[in-house]
């Protein structure tokens, strides 16, 4: 074996021995249809916040979730088997730590934080004029989701309008605020982009924190999008 050939070796063994020994997101036990409990709800949190849509996390590794592993497992060239074994779970820690998205680009820690942060306060109740977990209204929610990753922002959605960076359709990230106008003057509502076609937002029709697809409604209302980190 030439010296060339060798260091290839050992370069994968020390990768292979890295993958083995890194701290899991989840739990050490294979993870399937059907499957509960509190790493469940992480390999949920993991998967939304990387653009893959569980259907919410609430714990139960149901077929929206398989569907959402076995998209993962494409992405990475895995059997898909909607199973999150060893292979799959590597690739989620990996993902994780190196911060590449579903669509293969990187994503900051920053604005993955922020939609980490979202997810804590899902099921929040909706207040109007609401900045704090008792309840929030919709720029209430967003600033201070924002200040909890340490950025500040405005607090009204006009204010949060007029800051950030502009951000087409076809570019968003996770973290990325959208906005709504149902009045053609300016914003009158918005929501987290956290990726898959998918917002965390303060409801009207539900009246607290929740996913929504980011579609019917939300894109007859749209009227851009901003991006603060």
């Amino acid at each position: 074996m030439n010296q060339l050939n060798h260091k290839k070796l050992v370069a994968s063994v020390v990768l292979s021995i890295t993958l083995m020994q890194a701290p899991s997101a989840f739990a050490m036990e294979l993870l399937k249809y059907g499957s509960r409990g509190q790493a469940v709800v992480s390999l949920q949190q993991t998967l939304n916040r990387l653009g893959y849509n569980t259907g919410g996390i609430d714990g139960i590794f149901g077929s929206k979730t398989k569907s959402a592993v076995i998209a993962l497992q494409k992405r990475f060239g895995l059997s898909p088997d909607g199973i999150v074994g060893p292979a799959t779970e590597a690739v989620l820690n990996r993902t994780v730590v190196s911060g590449v998205s579903s669509r293969g680009a990187y994503v900051r820690t920053s604005n993955l934080s922020i939609v980490s942060i979202a997810e804590k306060y899902l099921g929040t109740p909706y207040v109007y004029g609401g900045t704090t977990p008792a309840g929030f209204d919709c720029s209430g929610f967003v600033q201070y989701v924002f200040r909890q990753a340490g950025k500040g922002i405005g607090r009204t959605t006009y204010d949060q309008y007029a800051g950030g960076r502009p951000v087409s359709l076809s570019d968003l990230q996770p973290g990325d605020i959208l906005f709504f106008s149902t009045s053609g003057k300016g914003p009158t509502h918005e929501g987290i982009y956290i990726g898959n076609n998918r917002l965390i937002h303060m409801s009207d029709s539900s009246k607290k924190a929740a996913y929504d697809d980011f579609s019917g409604w939300f894109r007859t209302y749209y009227i851009g999008a901003r991006r603060y980190y």
